[in-house]
């Protein structure tokens, strides 16, 4: 009768190390806070939104933001599949849930998105 050896758990890891699965991912800390991806087939379309280009929303955020904005950054993306009638589809994410979709169409809309990205939903 052969009797196999109980391995004993190694020691555990200092409180201050990483966790092993974090240790080996190929991801770096962002240097911003919050990400609004705009829908690059939105700003292009003829039939799109009169009055809202996909260029002029950076500097609509930014004001709706205020100066105590978080950092954040502005991109175009490809299709996010909401396509809206007379609005530009944007989504917006932060750490805190999932990512939301939103048809932006006027002023109102720009200010609901920006509160998503300051925190206050």
């Amino acid at each position: 009768m052969s009797h196999t050896p109980i391995a004993l758990p190694d020691a555990p890891p200092p409180p201050d190390a990483p966790a092993p699965a974090e240790a080996s991912l190929p991801f770096a800390k962002a240097k911003f806070d919050a990400l609004l991806m705009v829908c690059s087939r939105c700003a292009e379309r003829s039939s799109g939104p009169s009055r809202r280009k996909a260029k002029k929303l950076p500097g609509e955020f930014k004001k709706a933001l205020g100066p105590e904005r978080p950092r954040f950054r502005i991109v175009e993306s490809s299709c996010l599949g909401l396509c809206p009638k007379k609005a530009t589809a944007v989504a917006a994410a932060t750490g805190e849930g999932p990512l939301r979709l939103a048809a932006v169409g006027g002023k109102s809309d720009v200010q609901a998105v920006a509160d998503r990205l300051r925190g206050r939903r």
